[in-house]
């Protein structure tokens, strides 16, 4: 393996051709091709590849979203100081902001396609996101936090 490219490339691979319902699981899968590699890495491939967690019949299993990996936005800091407040639970976020601002960063949450989000409502200073099953919160925090930074400190748990 030659670096990052190489290995996210094996990952898709192994995600289209097994059923691979773990983390732990990919990981014996990479290692049988020769690769160890951090839970932290594995973790933030799995991110960038857009691999989500998907429930079917024999239960839970990794499926590719989108072709196109993850790259982060480098928004203008105002619309990231848009958003006083993240709060995830469950299968919901809700994402409070500046009166008025509510429609500008679901369009920009909208427009990103984030694999843990199946789509947003908005009012004027609230976002209701409705996430896919499964979907961890930390995971929904990282992928809210490519978009808009400086999250850390609005995040409420």
């Amino acid at each position: 393996m030659k670096g990052k490219q190489d290995r996210q490339r094996l990952i898709r691979q192994l995600v289209r051709e097994n059923m691979v319902s773990s983390q732990e699981e990919l990981s014996n899968l990479l290692e049988q091709h020769g690769l160890c590699v951090a839970q932290a890495t594995l973790s933030r491939d799995i991110r960038e590849l857009r691999i989500a967690k998907m429930h079917g019949e024999n239960g839970y299993f990794y499926r590719i979203l989108q072709a196109e990996p993850v790259k982060p936005v480098h928004l203008d800091a105002s619309i990231s100081d848009s958003i006083e407040s993240v709060e995830i639970s469950g299968a919901m976020a809700v994402l409070k902001t500046r009166p008025g601002h509510a429609a500008m960063i679901a369009s920009i949450v909208d427009e990103n396609r984030l694999p843990q989000v199946m789509g947003t409502l908005a009012g004027d200073d609230t976002i209701l996101l409705v996430l896919r099953s499964g979907s961890p919160e930390d995971e929904v925090f990282a992928s809210l936090s490519l978009l808009f930074k400086g999250l850390d400190s609005k995040r409420i748990q």
